[in-house]
């Protein structure tokens, strides 16, 4: 197990499934690479604008398990890969080779990955009330980041450039050589609860808005992250089903031990809200702008949280062959004598906020236009790590098809090229898609997304809006 350590703390962030950084849980917003704030409504608008629930297309509209999963690199190219792929496998890299992985993986983003589904959802649109929409959600959302030094100690060894700066033996701190890494993680089960309604109501425009709420319990959630200021996070927390090892900490009075007692067993709870308006310009131009994810999150069962104690670079003599065995199982070392685990009662984490803004245009009725705008309000586990843009494009060329494409780029992402396939009547729809057509097949930032939904019905008289 101990060859694959560093893959695993690069895929899984170190005890959790790794997650999303922008929304797969609607196959139709995957298929236009993440734009959806003018395009959205019914149950799809949960937790991207409540607003255009209240302009929905039909009057009920439900699903079950329509979600998707996705991950990305802006760290990896094919190449880098196999050469990661060889050293965890023990094969000899030459020292170029190492180096240019040491290169690679100093990245603001390593890994960004995702798993976001709906299990189900329900809207009802009621005349001059409003709209009304529901659902559970899973939602699991993470970002890997490895600064100069961490990269170097786990492919150069005692070949990294922090051999030279600080002597072994000499006692450093996370802080002061780790700044810029990051591993965060948390996987949330929310129950979501939208209100959407037309506000104002005139001959050329329309305007909507709408609020949401979301109960929330915690999963699991995890966080390393240093900072040069000398500001080290370092906390976990999982529940039960994920069968983490506690024993050593149930002799301790502070430690809360959470045992199995449901389905789920939360490890922390919270509360979110969404609010936001819409709006509709002769029947053709809509605009959305909304603020998403207002709320925080107390975790208090299975908590562990460590302090930055500093290490001690351990000692060579120089005739040592690199091992990516003896790397990975130093740097864990490292990192379990510099932080030392400790049980708390309590932390309080803020929800991943974000503004969005869209702006859509209806080019007749088979072709629809949108450009969204996404900006993350604080630096909450699971934000996005920069400004997301992107143009998405809808087209039914016949009768029950529609097709997705677009362009998009940021949120730690890469230029992508989306693209959707749906099956669309009256009352039933079908739809696969994926945010970067090129990312399987890419040299350079290889990754891959896919979302789909095979259960989503829609029952009353489409409205035309």
């Amino acid at each position: 197990m101990k060859r694959f350590l560093m893959l695993a703390a690069v895929v899984f962030a170190a005890q959790t499934a790794a997650l999303a950084q922008i929304e797969f849980n609607s196959f139709s917003v995957t298929g236009r690479g993440g734009v959806m704030n003018t395009f959205v409504h019914d149950y799809q608008a949960i937790g991207v604008n409540p607003a255009n629930i209240g302009r929905s297309t039909s009057i009920v509209a439900f699903t079950i398990g329509e979600g998707g999963v996705g991950a990305s690199s802006q760290a990896l190219t094919r190449k880098t890969l196999n050469s990661f792929m060889d050293a965890a496998q023990n094969e000899e890299l030459t020292i170029e080779a190492r180096r240019d992985l040491a290169k690679a993986f100093t990245s603001n983003n390593v890994l960004n990955a995702g798993a976001d589904v709906n299990t189900f959802a329900v809207s009802v649109n009621l005349p001059k009330i409003g709209g009304f929409a529901f659902s559970n959600r899973q939602r699991v959302l993470s970002h890997v980041a490895f600064n100069k030094n961490f990269a170097e100690l786990v492919f150069l060894g005692q070949d990294a450039q922090l051999y030279q700066d600080f002597a072994p033996g000499q006692t450093v701190y996370v802080s002061e050589l780790f700044d810029g890494t990051e591993l965060k993680a948390s996987w949330l089960n929310e129950w979501n609860i939208s209100y959407g309604r037309k506000i104002i109501d005139l001959p050329a425009l329309n305007i909507y808005g709408g609020a949401g709420y979301r109960y929330i319990q915690g999963m699991a959630l995890y966080e390393f992250s240093a900072k040069s200021s000398g500001e080290v996070k370092a906390y976990s927390a999982a529940s039960p089903i994920l069968d983490i090892d506690y024993e050593r900490y149930l002799v301790n009075p502070q430690f809360s031990y959470k045992d199995a007692d449901g389905l789920l067993s939360p490890v922390g709870r919270g509360h979110g809200f969404d609010v936001g308006l819409s709006a509709e310009i002769v029947k053709i131009v809509k605009v959305g702008v909304s603020v998403t994810d207002i709320g925080q999150m107390k975790w208090t069962d299975n908590l562990l949280e460590a302090k930055d104690n500093g290490f001690k670079l351990p000692e060579y003599d120089g005739t040592e062959e690199y091992d990516f065995d003896n790397a990975a199982d130093m740097v864990k070392t490292i990192i379990d004598s510099a932080l030392v685990f400790a049980p708390v009662n309590e932390i309080t984490t803020q929800l991943p906020t974000r503004f969005r803004a869209g702006v859509g245009v209806k080019l007749g009725n088979k072709v629809e236009v949108g450009l969204d705008y996404v900006h993350a309000l604080n630096d909450a586990p699971g934000n996005i790590s920069d400004d997301f843009v992107g143009l998405g494009i809808d087209i039914s060329p016949i009768r029950f098809v529609r097709l997705s494409t677009g362009v998009s780029t940021g949120a730690g992402d890469k230029l992508n090229l989306p693209i959707g396939f749906a099956f669309v009547t009256p009352v039933y729809e079908f739809g696969v898609s994926t945010r970067d057509i090129t990312a399987p097949f890419s040299a350079n930032n290889p990754g891959g997304s896919f979302a789909m939904a095979f259960l989503r019905f829609k029952i009353g008289k489409p409205q035309i809006l």
